[in-house]
């Protein structure tokens, strides 16, 4: 399991919630996986009541199955949830990313080209974690020019599961495709067109449906 910098004034449970979760994401703890709270906590350097706490929390999601009397684990992934955080997702950032789209200033413009030329640099290095944690970045981005964070942060909580298939994504097609569709957001922020930004997050975000059978067939034991 990757460990992460704690940060400042940051709980123990919220640091041990975060962890845990960024691990599930990026498939270093896999699905199917048999986790222990002692063990995590042992490996986090924390007691265990904040791993106890984050893994209930995350339990309420079903990224963890927990079994009485036998342990935890990561569940494996279920197409069903994927389908709900996609239908949540697509339709409260769709309807963000056009209120943002109306509201963005020059700077804020300016904010996701700097955003998009970082994506494209670490993609040229091949450094998909930080390629990935800008592209969150950037969706972020528009959240915060809407003034709609608690909304981001209600969807990243649901979206985990997307976002291990993502994940899957990413490492399997051409991230490139990624960064275009992007540049096409940026561009229509660029106009102050709003429905156009709406119909491109709308096709954005449902893209993997198209690779969906193929990233199955290739990581059949991750699937339920």
């Amino acid at each position: 399991m990757k460990n992460i910098e704690k940060f400042e004034k940051e709980s123990n449970r919220d640091y041990a919630l975060r962890v845990i979760k960024e691990n599930i994401i990026n498939l270093e703890l896999k699905p199917g996986t048999m986790i222990s709270e002692q063990d995590l906590a042992n490996e986090l350097k924390l007691s265990r009541t904040p791993v106890h706490e984050a893994m209930q929390e995350l339990a309420t999601t079903k990224i963890i199955e927990i079994l009485p009397q036998r342990g935890s684990y990561v569940s494996k992934i279920d197409m069903d949830r994927v389908d709900e955080a996609i239908f949540m997702r697509t339709t409260l950032e769709s309807a963000i990313a056009e209120l943002a789209c109306e509201k963005a200033t020059d700077s804020d413009i300016l904010e996701l080209e700097e955003n998009l030329h970082l994506q494209e640099f670490y993609l040229e290095k091949t450094n998909l974690d930080k390629f990935m944690e800008l592209d969150n970045a950037f969706h972020e981005t528009m959240y915060r020019i809407a003034n709609k964070l608690q909304c981001y942060y209600m969807v990243r909580l649901m979206n985990i599961h997307h976002d291990r298939l993502r994940e899957l994504h990413i490492h399997s097609s051409d991230p490139a495709v990624v960064i275009s569709e992007h540049k096409q957001i940026v561009d229509a922020f660029k106009n102050h067109n709003g429905k156009l930004v709406n119909q491109l997050i709308v096709n954005h975000i449902n893209r993997l449906y198209k690779q969906q059978e193929e990233i199955v067939k290739k990581y059949p034991e991750f699937f339920k």
